[in-house]
């Protein structure tokens, strides 16, 4: 396994579509951009302020209901069924197909699962980790468990 890289942002980056494939096929989530602590697969751009990356969930996945204190959580999905319960209204979850877009502003608590299969671009503008997880309720706990 070859070393990853950090680029800055005044040079032209390229990440090729089969190695995002691959990245995707062997962990979940690949970061584009960030200032990231986790180690990545592939090189990326070192960022502050900026992330953007995919995440492929192969299986059907709940993820820990939070929200983010500092920034807005931007998701684009790809492929698939991803679902998105605001926790702190009387909304019911928000189903999105492929070519659907939400943005969950900040402090807006929140659940959320996605299909097995399901390919999404995140996108966040942060100066820091901002994520606070939530306790949900047995309803929503429920919920995350029921696959889709």
């Amino acid at each position: 396994r070859k070393m990853t890289m950090k680029f800055n942002e005044d040079k032209v980056f390229l990440l090729r579509r089969e190695d995002i494939q691959s990245a995707t096929d062997k962990n979940y989530r690949q970061y584009f951009c960030g200032n990231l602590r986790r180690p990545q697969l592939l090189d990326y751009i070192q960022t502050e302020g900026l992330e953007i990356g995919t995440s492929f969930y192969k299986v059907f996945t709940a993820d820990e209901p939070h929200l983010h204190q500092l920034t807005s959580d931007m998701v684009y999905v790809l492929q698939g069924e991803y679902y998105v319960w605001l926790l702190d209204n009387e909304t019911p979850p928000i189903a999105l197909k492929e070519g659907d877009f939400i943005s969950i502003p900040k402090n807006c608590p929140y659940a959320s699962k996605a299909k097995a299969g399901t390919k999404t671009l995140f996108i966040k503008q942060l100066k820091e980790n901002d994520k606070v997880l939530v306790e949900p309720s047995a309803e929503v706990k429920q919920w995350m468990e029921e696959e889709i």
